[in-house]
């Protein structure tokens, strides 16, 4: 049975808010990891970051990234998708400084031209919630669910 609406829909009351997690690249034969503020919708997370930050320098030469938060463990491709003031992005950017309302306009300098959204598709995810474990791959719009309890204290 696929349950790819499912654990979209689990997904979205997840990460379809500000949620702050660590955030992986690649650089050459490390790997590098951070916290990022991120937020998810259709099948991608959204981060407001400097195309000139380590993080970006490294997805421009590979795209490879991982997300976690607690349990969840998410690898997509990373993508600078420009300045939040860009035409392409104004209907995204009213929703980011919504999202992102506890930091945005205290942190996320829009005129300076090196500030960028960093668009994360989603290839694949392990996803925890309501006593179930979901394995999605986005590329083929799958996933399976087993029953899972948790009971790491976090």
């Amino acid at each position: 049975m696929n349950y790819f609406n499912e654990a979209i829909e689990v997904m979205k009351e997840l990460y379809g808010r500000d949620v702050a997690m660590p955030l992986a690249t690649v650089n050459g034969d490390k790997a590098n990891i951070r916290v990022i503020n991120a937020y998810y919708k259709e099948n991608d997370f959204y981060i407001t970051t400097y195309s000139l930050s380590n993080k970006m320098r490294e997805i421009m030469k590979n795209p490879n990234v991982a997300l976690n938060h607690n349990l969840f463990v998410a690898h997509g491709l990373g993508e600078n998708i420009g300045n939040p003031l860009e035409e392409q992005n104004r209907e995204l950017r009213e929703e980011l400084k919504q999202v992102f309302c506890g930091f945005y306009d205290k942190h996320v300098c829009e005129e300076d031209a090196n500030t960028c959204i960093l668009k994360i598709t989603l290839t694949d995810a392990l996803v925890f919630a309501h006593d179930y474990k979901y394995f999605i791959d986005f590329k083929h719009k799958t996933a399976t669910r087993e029953e899972c309890v948790v009971d790491i204290v976090f």
